[in-house]
């Protein structure tokens, strides 16, 4: 082996201290060599290694009835459908690739995520997408905006998954810094599911895919490139895995992105529990003069290293080859409980598994932190003087890019039920046509504000969609989005953020099937690093138990009456309202309260079960009134509805307390209605009745949808 001359030094300059140094010598039972030395400081960044978030992560729940494969212990979640079948679902980020090339990061992402589902045996099927932006009047934003969606949607479009949706958003500390969060899901008959598949001693390793190039080497800043992704490689490896699962043929597949092929060796040979040995000469390469570090570091996209029995390797081989898609058998498992990289048979690096991979031997890094306050009593009723023209602040909030309505300029008639939407997005998936629903959800403000309240509020609002349109909340995934770690108040918001989420998710029995964390997210302002806002976004799948009970939140019918479910209440904090209107974004959270959150959740599956409301709706960002439109715009109804005296309007109309649902009800089911909320002992209050097109509130006229329509129209044109 040969023996570069290394130091603490050089290890230090690599991001490697004496003690952890200590500790490489200690388990090799010798010094490293150089590339040694290079492999163990990639593996223990941040970004491979989740050392500062390991140890908080570890402490979510991820276990459940439904719950197959939970957090850190697969490439994606794995829920059971109960009949036969698993959804595998994952959300991913490339937040800093999208900053540098859009498009690129994004369809990257798309197809990271991608490879991530297809590695469990899952085809992709569906996406959403939570997206973050700077200042929405800025060139540079929309230029990042219009190639982040193209990026996305090019490289889904040639799988044929289909879109369901973005949450976009927008906000000045994304200014140089956008976030791109995807999810992607899938079915998996429960028998074809790859994980835990016995790996062994004999087993034989193939590359698939593009042949490695030095684009996107992690860790390289000079001559840095962002990897180019090829949708129809994707779609074609897609198919030949499938098709290859289906012959009982695969042990495990694993996706090559981050840290590519020393990543992949890694998390095969810790799993394993075996040695592995790798032939640096057998890798397919993209262009000469490569290094061994680029080679093992590499980013290039469309690959995925294989696992298979030995008698299975010509099925695999020719599986690939009749599609002329490279494919190299390139290792095996081995005896020897280390990883061997040879180069012209002399084993130029051996390194410990173990050692390297997160929820193995990765070392963790506990990082200062302090609690952050966790009430929020602050009454800015008493600071902001309410408005005296209600018309001024319609009229600059319809055109907030925040509250920008897109998707209900779609819906224009009635459609079946079934394909109406809802507060969450329905797939019809799997051999029996099984109705799943998906939500993401996100909030900035609440969680800059307070990060703790604002985790658990992002997940029961996620629930509260998904039990409005009829289904049970099953599962979650997490993109939890930070600036620099380093950051004594940056870090306490991660973890107070992650105290939020272990919290709410076991209230909501909603387990954390998967997820990422990503750090470093920041802008420079006036040459100092500033991090964007604390952005933990949830992506939650349910089911629903009967198809027939899918609930929209179109209001349908002229005359049926509007109904409240919770309570109105005096508060504009943490509101789209107060920040955008006021200018005070920095200023708390609506009121919550998780035990009235499952009360609500409760009573409103009743009322859809017993089919006593034409359309249930959550009251969310922008509030009663922006909840109002989004439910008369899709049929160009109106409404007609009376404030409370002890409300005031502004907080009636555009205050975010949460627990809150708006239904419609039929004249003939109105009593039976009152009958079962007055028993459920829940706060429940009339706001009033669906009109033809007129918006009237305390008999005052706001004009008609339609109106209201353009205007949305104009600005989907304008974004």
């Amino acid at each position: 082996m040969e023996r570069q001359n290394v130091s603490v030094q050089i290890a230090e300059n690599l991001g490697i201290n004496k003690e952890s140094y200590d500790q490489i010598v200690q388990s090799l039972g010798r010094d490293p060599n150089l590339l040694e030395l290079q492999i163990y400081s990639v593996m223990w960044s941040e970004n491979l290694s989740y050392r500062s978030s390991a140890s908080w992560i570890s402490s979510l729940p991820n276990k459940g009835d439904n719950i197959v494969s939970g957090a850190q212990e697969a490439n994606a979640g794995v829920i059971d459908l109960g009949n036969g079948e698993c959804c595998v679902f994952k959300m991913g980020t490339h937040n800093h690739p999208s900053g540098i090339d859009p498009y690129q990061g994004a369809a990257t992402c798309v197809g990271d995520v991608c490879r991530d589902i297809v590695s469990l045996g899952a085809k992709p099927q569906i996406i959403l997408n939570s997206l973050r932006f700077g200042d929405s009047t800025l060139d540079r934003t929309k230029w990042l905006m219009e190639e982040i969606i193209k990026g996305i949607n090019d490289y889904s479009n040639v799988l044929y998954i289909e879109d369901m949706g973005s949450e976009i958003f927008y906000n000045s500390s994304y200014d140089t810094n956008p976030l791109v969060n995807v999810m992607i899901a899938g079915l998996v008959p429960k028998d074809k599911l790859l994980s835990n598949r016995k790996l062994k001693v004999g087993q034989v390793l193939f590359i698939v895919g593009n042949p490695t190039g030095s684009e996107g080497v992690f860790g390289k800043n000079e001559s840095f490139t962002i990897p180019k992704g090829d949708p129809d490689l994707g779609n074609t490896l897609t198919d030949v895995i499938l098709q290859l699962n289906e012959q009982d043929a695969l042990i495990r597949v694993e996706n090559m992105d981050m840290a590519g092929i020393l990543n992949a060796c890694s998390v095969i040979s810790a799993h394993a529990k075996t040695g592995l040995e790798l032939n640096l000469n057998k890798i397919p390469l993209g262009e000469e003069g490569m290094t061994i570090e680029e080679v093992l570091l590499s980013r290039t996209q469309e690959r995925y290293m294989i696992v298979v029995d030995e008698e299975k390797s010509s099925m695999l081989k020719k599986a690939f080859d009749d599609r002329n898609v490279t494919c190299e058998e390139v290792g095996v498992l081995s005896s020897n409980k280390t990883i061997q990289f040879f180069e012209n048979s002399e084993v130029v690096a051996e390194v410990n598994a173990q050692d390297l991979v997160m929820g193995f031997g990765a070392p963790k890094t506990e990082r200062k932190f302090q609690e952050l306050e966790s009430n929020n009593n602050i009454d800015f009723l008493e600071t902001i003087s309410e408005p005296d023209n209600y018309w001024k602040v319609i009229s600059k909030m319809v055109n907030n890019p925040n509250l920008v309505i897109k998707e209900h300029l779609q819906r224009n008639m009635e459609e079946a039920r079934v394909n109406s939407p809802s507060d969450a997005q329905i797939a019809l998936l799997g051999k029996d046509k099984k109705a799943i629903c998906f939500t993401v959800s996100g909030n900035s403000v609440y969680s800059l504000n307070n990060p703790y309240i604002g985790a658990q509020i992002n997940i029961a609002r996620a629930a509260r969609r998904i039990v409005c349109s009829g289904g049970k909340p099953l599962a979650i995934n997490d993109c939890l989005n930070f600036g620099s770690p380093l950051e004594e108040s940056v870090y306490s918001q991660f973890v107070a953020t992650i105290k939020g989420i272990a919290k709410a998710s076991s209230h909501f029995e909603t387990p954390v099937a998967g997820g990422n964390v990503s750090f470093y997210n920041e802008s420079s302002v006036l040459g100092k690093r500033k991090a964007i806002n604390p952005t933990p976004v949830i992506a939650m799948m349910g089911m629903l138990p009967n198809k027939e009970n899918h609930m929209s939140y179109i209001f349908r019918n002229k005359g049926e009456m509007i109904f409240l479910i919770g309570k109105s209440r005096n508060d504009i904090s943490g509101s789209e309202y107060l920040c955008s209107y006021h200018q005070k974004c920095k200023a708390g959270i609506p009121y919550f309260d998780i035990e009235e959150e499952k009360k609500i959740n409760t009573v409103t599956a009743k009322l859809i079960e017993s089919k006593l409301i034409g359309s249930a709706h959550s009251v969310e960002r922008g509030g009663l009134f922006f909840n109002l439109i989004e439910s008369a715009m899709p049929l160009g109804l109106g409404f007609d509805i009376t404030s409370p005296a002890e409300v005031r309007m502004d907080a009636f109309l555009f205050g975010e307390a949460q627990g809150r649902v708006v239904v419609s009800v039929s004249m003939e089911n109105e009593n039976e209605f009152i009958d079962l909320m007055m028993e459920s002992g829940l706060p429940f209050s009339t706001l009033g009745h669906i009109t033809k097109g007129e918006l009237r509130i305390d008999d005052i006229s706001y004009g008609f949808i339609d109106e209201y329509k353009k205007i949305y129209e104009r600005n989907n044109i304008l974004a």
